[in-house]
């Protein structure tokens, strides 16, 4: 897929997280692998209000190279593209479900998802 296509990709998944109530307000951030780079949402953004326009393009070193300023968690974001290197994309989100589970009194780390 081409970066213009990626790049609507993004702004529909976010809408669509979004819209299923996996993602509120500005929480969790996309990214996806490009041949020259990657892409992620800008910091403080709305999934279900992104515009592909607007997206932040970083270099490998994670250097912004177009479009608004990149989300604060682009460096997870990287490291898991260092680890991975065949991920394509990566959601990363906060849902009100993952996060109470995170809250769970005596949560077993190694299961915490029954």
């Amino acid at each position: 897929m081409n970066e213009a296509g990626l790049r609507e990709a993004i702004c529909a998944c976010g809408r669509t997280l979004y819209t299923r109530g996996l993602a509120t307000g500005s929480s969790g951030n996309l990214s996806a692998r490009l041949a020259d780079g990657w892409l992620l949402t800008p910091t403080n953004s709305c999934l279900g209000e992104l515009d592909p326009a607007r997206l932040a393009k970083l270099d490998w070193q994670g250097r912004p190279l177009s479009g608004d300023p990149p989300s604060k968690e682009a460096f997870l974001h990287r490291a898991m593209y260092e680890e991975r290197p065949a991920a394509g994309a990566i959601i990363h989100l906060h849902s009100t479900h993952a996060a109470a589970v995170s809250c769970m009194a005596g949560l077993d780390a190694d299961d915490c998802i029954p």
